[in-house]
C-alpha cells in the first residue's frame, strides 16, 4: 500500500554558494519557495473545440524571506547584495536544492542525496520591519536549466550526473 505521507519542508535542504563554499539556508529563513514558472503556448485547430497546449520553457524562481541574522553567512551575503546594489555577475550565485529523503545511488556514507543545482540572480526586493526585527526578502531567479546531480551534505559538494555534465 502506498504511503500517503506528505513531504515535509525539513526533508529538503537548500544551500547557496558564498565565496568558495556552499552554506546552508536554514536558521533565519522563514520562507523559501520554488516556482518552476512553466511557460506555455497554445494553438486551436479548426476541427477542435479546445486548444492544444505545450510547455515551451521555464522561468523558475525561488522566493525567500529571512530574519537579518548577521552571523548567518547566506543572510549576510544576500543583505550585502541589496545594500550595495550589486548587479550582473556580482549578484549571481550557485544554489542547490537537496532532497534529503532521496539518497543518491551508490551512497554508502548516508550523507549524499539527489540534488539540483541552479545558477541564480539574487534579487533583493525589500528590507522589511517585522515588529521591530529586520528581515530581507527577495527572489532567486534561475539562469538557464538546473543541473541534476548529488550533494554531499557533510563535505558540502555538488557532483553533476554524468549525463548532464
Amino acid at each position: 500500500m502506498a504511503s500517503k505521507t506528505v513531504k515535509q519542508r525539513y526533508q529538503e535542504a537548500s544551500y547557496l554558494k558564498v565565496g568558495e563554499n556552499f552554506e546552508l539556508m536554514g536558521t533565519g529563513f522563514t520562507e523559501l519557495n520554488e516556482d518552476p514558472g512553466a511557460q506555455t503556448t497554445s494553438k486551436k485547430y479548426i476541427n477542435d473545440k479546445s486548444s492544444t497546449s505545450s510547455i515551451t520553457s521555464y522561468e523558475g524562481e525561488h522566493g525567500f524571506t529571512a530574519d537579518q541574522i548577521p552571523s548567518e553567512k547566506v543572510i549576510k551575503d544576500l543583505v550585502s547584495i541589496g545594500k550595495e546594489r550589486k548587479t550582473g555577475a556580482d549578484a549571481e550565485r550557485e544554489f542547490v536544492r537537496v532532497d534529503l529523503d532521496e539518497k543518491a545511488e551508490g551512497d554508502t556514507t548516508g550523507t549524499v542525496f539527489k540534488a539540483r543545482m541552479f545558477t541564480v540572480a539574487a534579487e533583493i526586493s525589500s528590507f522589511s520591519d517585522n515588529d521591530g526585527e529586520l528581515q530581507v526578502e527577495g527572489t532567486l531567479h534561475d539562469k538557464g536549466d538546473p543541473v541534476m546531480g548529488k550533494f554531499d551534505i557533510k563535505a558540502k559538494t555538488f557532483t553533476p550526473d554524468s549525463a548532464t555534465e
